[in-house]
């Protein structure tokens, strides 16, 4: 089984939300403050009601807060589990959870309600759990113990959860074999036979025992000096009797230095580094393994059982390199039969992503949304060319506060700087606000466009977004082009798209007879020869297509909207001078305010 939808109401900075998991890989992404940590915080109070030792309860904290009203009281937190039928054995091992729905189709239920209660002036957290559609339904441990999960923090130290000590995770591993590596089984005699073996070699060892009694005489020796004449003391040292969890609680990690090349064949010249010698990164991947390693035998001893694996930002202290290599195994996890659910901030992660296992969140006027892909409208064919085509840079969309498509790197390298030139102490800078530029680097803008411009609430992400393009109009027509038309099409939900007439640098050119001084002159720069020849015309439009001509020519777009830029950035009488083309004016607007 896995869980299929999990309902979080009135937890910290959750008022109501649904979210629908994948049965494999489950990945939260968003900016800071979406609920990503809430989420897998409000998964592991879940999923480890059962266990002896929890580590994490409910708060009076963890109570939403209405930051509209501030009269309002704290309310009921509210968790509901759904968890989907694989097997049918299943409906007869969680028998307690089972519900069956009005389409004859069957599926799991697990319920939780945490609310305060007041009596003489002291308040307390009560809560209620029950499994099934009916609360009263209880749940026996036996249940509970088979509803299994491990997490790992963003903050996990792996130096210290594998150091030699009670309960650490490579003791756990070894605890929790049940056969060696011949599929020989590892029962409890087989452990005690391990132990004994280990004990016996000890103390059959004669240099071992003449350590023990010389240790023995020496205190002995003085023991005697302090006691009463016919009441002396004398003690007997032995090794302690260890059992097998003792023993494997003990192992330690090395790091080998050497290959085996280097040694050829003499495994007496190796030398090792301790964990605590070893980077972070590597460290996080050997604990990550560890856990990966016991999650996998413990799916092997208890099929029936549900387990479950949280990482909060697996990224930690990675390259992206690693990243990809430890992503791309958490993707093969989906045939061991357990569950994962990862939070993450990293784009080189998101960008190689199955899009079907991203879920975004988003932090909308204090009110979090979340948009699993696998549910928005993109269709499979709008997911391969996303997939393709996400690198790092435009992945950073999903944590964006909105989105400014644009179709190639002149508007890449000039919007960000419209942004500041427009009204009054920045406030439509674009940087500043979040806002995401994505240079699409062509004209395919219904792969993007499809995560905004849905109708729906629940199938498009929910910021503002732009698409910024050219009509590419017809001169003698005046038509606009069909694939300018395509684009106005995609407008819908949240998405807005905004034409310039003809191409962005005859916009620019046109919007003003210092815009065209200004471009001209650095026109001049770059091609003076060229610059000679353009016929100025009877009017500001016939002069910028004229021009527009000759930069198209010499291939120096890229070239003239760099050196702009810079001109704009460091010349703070042509930044007051220059005019932004109004269709810019308006795109930027919108996505900063909506306007």
């Amino acid at each position: 089984m896995y869980l299929k939808k999990f309902y979080i109401k009135n937890f910290r900075a959750i008022q109501e939300l649904e979210l629908e998991f994948n049965r494999g890989l489950n990945i939260l992404i968003g900016e800071n403050n979406t609920g990503k940590s809430a989420i897998i915080d409000a998964l592991r109070i879940c999923f480890t009601y059962g266990d002896q030792w929890r580590d994490i309860y409910i708060k009076k904290s963890d109570f939403y807060i209405d930051k509209n009203n501030i009269e309002a009281d704290s309310k009921e937190i509210e968790f509901h589990l759904v968890f989907e039928i694989e097997n049918p054995i299943e409906t007869g091992v969680f028998n307690e959870l089972l519900v069956q729905n009005e389409d004859n189709t069957q599926e799991l239920q697990l319920h939780f309600k945490y609310y305060i209660e007041e009596r003489r002036g002291i308040e307390k957290i009560k809560h209620r759990v029950w499994g099934g559609e009916k609360e009263g339904q209880q749940i026996t441990p036996e249940v509970l113990d088979l509803i299994y999960s491990v997490y790992l923090s963003a903050l996990r130290d792996a130096v210290q959860n594998l150091r030699p000590t009670r309960g650490n995770r490579l003791g756990q591993l070894y605890t929790n074999l049940t056969t060696d590596k011949n599929g020989n089984p590892i029962d409890e005699e087989k452990r005690k036979e391990l132990s004994s073996k280990l004990i016996s070699t000890l103390s059959e060892d004669e240099d071992w025992l003449n350590l023990l009694k010389l240790g023995e005489e020496k205190v002995n020796e003085h023991l005697l000096e302090t006691s009463l004449i016919g009441k002396e003391q004398s003690v007997k040292i032995d090794f302690f009797p260890l059992d097998f969890k003792r023993i494997v609680d003990n192992l330690r990690m090395q790091i080998p230095i050497y290959s085996e090349g280097t040694l050829q064949g003499d495994e007496s010249k190796q030398k090792f580094l301790e964990i605590f010698q070893n980077g972070l990164g590597y460290n996080n991947l050997i604990y990550t393994a560890t856990v990966l390693g016991d999650l996998k035998n413990k799916r092997e001893i208890e099929p029936e059982s549900y387990i479950a694996l949280l990482i909060e930002e697996p990224e930690a202290h990675l390259h992206p390199q690693l990243q990809n290599i430890l992503f791309n195994y958490l993707n093969k996890l989906n045939g061991f039969g357990i569950q994962l659910f990862v939070s993450s901030h990293s784009p080189t992660i998101t960008a190689k992503a199955n899009l079907d296992a991203v879920i975004v969140l988003q932090n909308q006027n204090n009110h979090v949304y979340s948009l699993s892909l696998s549910k928005s409208n993109l269709d499979d064919y709008n997911k391969k060319y996303l997939s393709k085509f996400l690198d790092v840079t435009k992945s950073q969309l999903f944590f964006s506060n909105g989105v400014i498509l644009v179709e190639g790197i002149s508007e890449a390298l000039l919007i960000a700087q419209f942004s500041k030139m427009i009204g009054d102490d920045c406030e439509y800078d674009i940087e500043k606000k979040g806002i995401e530029l994505v240079n699409i680097n062509g004209v395919a803008f219904e792969h993007f466009a499809k995560l905004f411009n849905s109708d729906e609430e629940d199938k498009r992400l929910n910021i503002r977004s732009v698409i910024l393009t050219d009509d590419d109009r017809n001169e003698e027509t005046e038509e606009i082009s069909s694939r300018a038309k395509k684009a106005i099409d995609l407008e819908g939900g949240l998405l807005k798209v905004k034409l310039g007439s003809i191409t962005f640098e005859y916009e620019l050119f046109i919007a003003s007879e210092k815009n065209a001084e200004i471009l001209l002159g650095i026109f001049q720069e770059m091609h003076p020869n060229a610059a000679k020849r353009i016929n100025k015309g009877c009017s500001l439009e016939e002069f910028g297509k004229n021009f527009l001509e000759k930069v198209k020519s010499n291939k120096a777009k890229s070239e003239l909207a760099h050196r702009l830029v810079m001109e704009l950035i460091t010349d703070e009488k042509k930044r007051s001078e220059f005019v932004v083309p109004e269709y810019i004016k308006e795109a930027i607007k919108w996505v900063v305010k909506g306007e």
